[in-house]
């Protein structure tokens, strides 16, 4: 076995007794941050019951209303045929004015009409007569009514009133107050019933909720209990999976889990018994590899897929994987033909790095070249999702130090880039939206000719002290258009060979063409 240098990395495995004594110390320093445990029914229970409340008062205001609304055009409607009655049975009294005959004409409409409470007359000259309950006049003798048409006068009380003429000549002002005492039963009734209707939806939708809620929460006690067996070092744990959601999801991959980590535990077993059991201890405990890194100026371009997430909810697994597949397949072509090299794919997104382990020093160029031809393969492509739209990728690009080097175990390397620059470039792309190559403007300033910059103004970065000035480049001159159109139809044509590209390309690393060494090489492979 070689000899390891001195590096330790995270411990791959822990034995079932280091795995127990690690979680009752955890649990014995674990803050009880919630003295008070109320079970998820009976909080869903309590929000879902205190929602139905809301909603039905709210609910019940907006029917009031409309009630309101609905009853006062009735009585309005009701109100214009009795005040225009009365204007007409009092223009003969008041033309002879005779005030006894006046009031003889409204105490009879007060008799015949029982929803009438009071009536006021307002004389030409000025004086006024109340007659029955009319409570507080205010209101009434400010309106100003100087027509035949009955309006109502505004208030708290329910008064219409309109002007009496005989000829175009102003008589008096006759205002009726009618009572409210029929709305004031509708509304009484109205409340009864919402009350009770109230009252029974709630009561249902809490036990309802109870129900589902305890239905729902007895697969996660199961899983917790079960998490703090496989604490405990209990690696055959396994749970039942019934239904088709996310817990039966989260069931799965705990029961996955519990697999491999009980698979890992058998092999430590297995290899136990040919080898020295402490050297076994050692390698799954900890790893250790040789770190030989330095430092140099790289230009990191992330292309990450927007709706990456909806996207493979609502396909295929082998639809995601094809169309993943076939854009990584152009964008390394791409990539490769401007001298750097795929570092990494995660997931749904692509790392590429320039400059390492190729030597370019026209590398940011390069990589923005290489970027924006990334969006235009894409495009080419036209690969549309379920909802419609094109699938598109955010690009982020960033210049500046980082460590290089062999990264990993003795097994197992990793020629890789690590530090700020590729964190940087990481969250420029997170600033954009698709098709947008975002990056800082210090770095576009070593650009070149031939691109354009839209500043978004400045920007926190997560990691970074200060503010950084991004903006999205795009390509301003027809000179980088050619070029990256030539790129992505030579990535097409599946032509990508040193010579094709070399002809497109006048110098990757401000050498001729013809003249660049064989270890320049612009695959990008390590």
């Amino acid at each position: 076995m070689p000899a390891l240098a001195c590096k330790a990395v995270k411990p791959l495995h822990r034995s079932a007794a280091e795995s127990a004594a690690l979680a009752a110390s955890e649990e014995n320093q674990m803050p009880a941050r919630f003295p008070l445990r109320i079970p998820i029914r009976w909080r869903w229970a309590m929000l879902v019951g205190f929602a139905v409340v809301v909603a039905v008062v709210v609910l019940f205001f907006i029917i009031l209303d409309i009630e309101r609304e609905a009853w006062l055009q009735n009585q309005a409607g009701q109100a214009e045929l009795q005040v225009d009655r009365l204007a007409d049975e009092l223009k003969l009294p008041l033309l002879s004015g005779s005030r006894a005959e006046t009031d003889l004409v409204v105490q009879k409409f007060l008799e015949k009409v029982p929803t009438v409470l009071g009536a006021l007359v307002r004389h030409a000259n000025g004086k006024v007569k109340k007659y029955g309950g009319t409570g507080s006049v205010k209101a009434v003798l400010k309106a100003d009514v100087g027509s035949v048409q009955v309006r109502r006068v505004p208030g708290k009380s329910l008064w219409y009133a309109r002007a009496v003429m005989y000829a175009g000549t102003p008589l008096a002002m006759v205002a009726v107050r009618f009572s409210e005492q029929e709305w004031n039963h509708i509304a009484g009734r109205l409340v009864q019933k919402i009350s009770i209707a109230a009252v029974l939806v709630a009561m249902f939708s809490a036990i309802l909720v109870f129900w589902i809620s305890g239905r729902m929460s007895q697969p996660i006690e199961m899983l917790a209990e079960a998490a703090r067996k496989v604490a405990g070092g209990d690696y055959r744990v396994r749970l039942p999976v019934r239904g088709n959601n996310e817990i039966s999801d989260a069931v799965a991959q705990f029961n996955a889990m519990t697999r491999e980590l009980e698979h890992k535990e058998e092999i430590r077993d297995v290899f136990s018994r040919y080898l020295n059991p402490k050297l076994i201890s050692d390698v799954f405990a900890g790893g250790y590899a040789d770190m030989e890194s330095h430092r140099q100026p790289v230009s990191v371009l992330f292309a990450d897929m927007v709706k990456f997430t909806s996207f493979s909810e609502s396909s295929e697994t082998e639809h995601v994987i094809q169309v993943l597949n076939n854009h990584f397949e152009v964008f390394h072509r791409v990539v490769a033909y401007y001298g750097g090299h795929v570092d990494k794919y995660i997931g749904d997104a692509l790392m590429a790095v320039f400059n390492h382990p190729i030597n370019d020093v026209a590398h940011v160029r390069h990589a923005a070249m290489a970027a924006l031809a990334i969006d235009m393969a894409c495009d080419r492509l036209g690969v549309i999702r379920e909802d419609g739209e094109a699938i598109t990728f955010r690009l982020g690009l960033n210049c500046g130090q980082a460590i290089v080097g062999n990264v990993g175990a003795a097994q197992r390397m990793e020629y890789t880039v690590i530090g700020d620059a590729v964190n940087v470039a990481s969250r420029m792309g997170a600033l954009g939206g698709g098709r947008d190559l975002v990056m800082s403007r210090d770095t576009f300033e070593l650009l070149g000719d031939g691109f354009g910059f839209a500043s978004i103004g400045e920007c926190e970065i997560k990691g970074v002290s200060r503010k950084i000035e991004a903006g999205v480049v795009t390509a301003a001159s027809q000179t980088v258009l050619h070029d990256i159109k030539s790129a992505v139809d030579l990535a097409f044509n599946d032509d990508l060979s040193q010579d094709g590209r070399c002809i497109v390309r006048e110098t990757i690393a401000g050498e001729p063409a013809g003249e660049r060494t064989e270890g320049d090489n612009m695959t990008g492979d390590v």
